[in-house]
């Protein structure tokens, strides 16, 4: 697998990369995070009760590991539709679905973030959890994700940051660029797609860059909490 530009982060590439390492991405994310990804989607989860949802969109779903924390919050009174552009991630998370039983409550659709398949006003809360990283025009995306929610909805982004601690940040400069690819080779994946990672991490906008990014977009009262020391932080946003 060839290095993809994390500067360029062209659709196709980026897609075919992520449906390269479909098999191991799951297990990844998991060992990667140490298994705070799992708490920190229920952080997402529980700032989108904080309106009432009977309809969310996840995009960036991949395997749907957002869309079933999503549909467990909501105890499945809410449907989730959950959007990828990676065919073989969605289909990892087809399979997760029925064996969760809840097939009736989330629906997986291939799709683009920065062309939404879906008409004005249509989610009370959109979702998306590092994905925004990966997408080419991020305004566009922000500006699709405002045209599709419904007055009054919100805006919810989990990424990943740069912790402010110096020390920290250098720890955690090196675990991205050393430490991943090497974990990523020893259980079976491709580093290159993990350099990726550390590269679109390091180059990402900070919080309050990300803030602006956000309004220009059309969202109001958009505020952001960072968790892990600044290693990601969540953004809302209101419509």
């Amino acid at each position: 697998m060839n290095l993809v530009d994390h500067k360029k982060r062209d659709a196709k590439k980026v897609e075919q990369m992520f449906s390269n390492i479909s098999a191991r991405y799951d297990l990844l994310n998991h060992v990667l995070s140490l298994g705070l990804d799992i708490r920190w989607r229920g952080k997402v989860a529980q700032e989108t009760g904080k309106i009432n949802c009977d309809k969310i969109l996840d995009v960036c779903t991949g395997t749907g590991d957002m869309a079933i924390e999503l549909c467990k919050f909501w105890k499945g009174n809410a449907h989730i539709e959950a959007i990828d552009f990676s065919r073989e991630l969605i289909e990892i998370g087809r399979k997760k679905v029925e064996k969760a039983e809840f097939y009736n409550k989330i629906t997986f659709r291939e799709a683009n973030a920065e062309s939404l398949p879906f008409k004005d006003e249509q989610f009370d809360a959109i979702t998306i959890t590092f994905g925004l990283r990966n997408i080419h025009n991020r305004l566009k995306a922000l500006q699709e994700f405002y045209r599709v929610t419904k007055p009054g909805g919100c805006f919810v982004c989990l990424e990943f940051s740069q912790p402010k601690n110096q020390f920290l940040a250098k720890v955690y400069s090196f675990y991205l660029t050393k430490l991943v690819p090497f974990i990523s080779l020893v259980l079976g994946s491709h580093p290159d797609a993990y350099r990726y990672l550390g590269n679109t991490i390091k180059d990402f906008p900070t919080p309050p860059e990300l803030i602006n990014l956000i309004e220009s977009a059309g969202w109001r009262d958009v505020t952001y909490d960072t968790l892990a020391g600044g290693i990601v932080a969540i953004h809302r946003g209101n419509k």
